[in-house]
């Protein structure tokens, strides 16, 4: 187990705070997966399993941004030990956790070493077989970002809990497509938790989330050219129960208020048009 690294993305977020040292891992590899955790002790030993299989043939390191209270630190080093799994976790104790979520992420991306750096949850809601065709689509595709879309043909939002919740996520997906429709008029899912994106990208773009829907921030503030998504069936938690909260959801609403002021007055700075891989290719060959 080791400590926050020292560098840092380009990020104004007050939550993600001051790091303390990098952590024992490979410097160069394809993928960097980024798994935030918080009491995820009994989903890591399959979900290292699930790991160890579909990243048998892709380069890769895995970190785990932990703010655990429970033995998961330990758990995922046993794990991982025993697995062979290329993984480190970084834990993350008081004020260090100031952000939550998205500082976690933030925190991961500073420590990789990957072209891409891949965002998942620990609870086997995103399943990991999903990641090698990830990594495919970006690759033959040279997207920026993948997606793991509930909303695209061959996905489903079948994991979340009760009629509620898909109607909250629905509503939420449809504000964010309009208020952004300039930006997100490509993209089925902007509020997925589980996408791909290239680490250049992300690191060279001044983030300010707030709460948990990093990839609507990425989104909206990089200049992403060319972003692909991928059916995502969104499973039911295998273990322990879902850590959503009326704070979260307050924290979206002002993630999204910040945003649209930002991209209002100009504090947005991209491009006009994101195309699709084929629409980009097409125009180079026109050129």
């Amino acid at each position: 187990m080791v400590h926050a690294p020292t560098l840092r993305p380009a990020v104004e977020s007050p939550g993600a705070t001051a790091p303390r040292a990098t952590p024992p891992i490979a410097r160069s590899c394809q993928v960097s997966l980024i798994i935030p955790t918080k009491n995820e002790s009994d989903s890591v030993p399959l979900l290292f399993e699930k790991l160890n299989d579909v990243l048998a043939a892709i380069s890769h390191e895995v970190i785990l941004v932990d703010d655990s209270d429970d033995d998961t630190p330990e758990v995922a080093d046993r794990v991982a030990a025993e697995l062979g799994l290329n993984a480190s976790v970084i834990h993350r104790d008081g004020e260090d956790r100031r952000g939550g979520l998205s500082s976690a992420v933030l925190v991961g991306v500073a420590a990789a070493c990957g072209e891409y750096v891949c965002i998942m949850d620990a609870d086997l809601q995103h399943p990991p077989e999903l990641i090698a065709l990830m990594v495919a689509t970006a690759t033959e595709k040279e997207a920026d970002i993948v997606v793991a879309s509930r909303y695209v043909e061959g996905g489903t939002d079948a994991g979340l809990s009760g009629r509620t919740r898909k109607m909250i996520s629905l509503t939420s997906k449809g504000l964010t497509r309009t208020l952004f429709r300039g930006r997100l008029q490509t993209i089925r899912d902007p509020l997925s938790g589980f996408f791909l994106a290239r680490r250049s990208l992300v690191i060279g773009t001044a983030l300010r989330p707030i709460g948990f829907k990093i990839l609507l921030d990425i989104l909206v503030r990089s200049e992403w050219q060319i972003a692909e998504e991928v059916p995502l069936r969104f499973e039911r938690r295998v273990v322990g129960s879902s850590k959503a909260t009326l704070k979260q959801g307050r924290d979206f609403l002002a993630h999204v208020a910040r945003l649209f002021w930002e991209r209002r007055t100009g504090g947005i700075r991209h491009v006009e048009a994101a195309p699709r891989a084929g629409e980009a290719r097409a125009a180079q060959t026109q050129s």
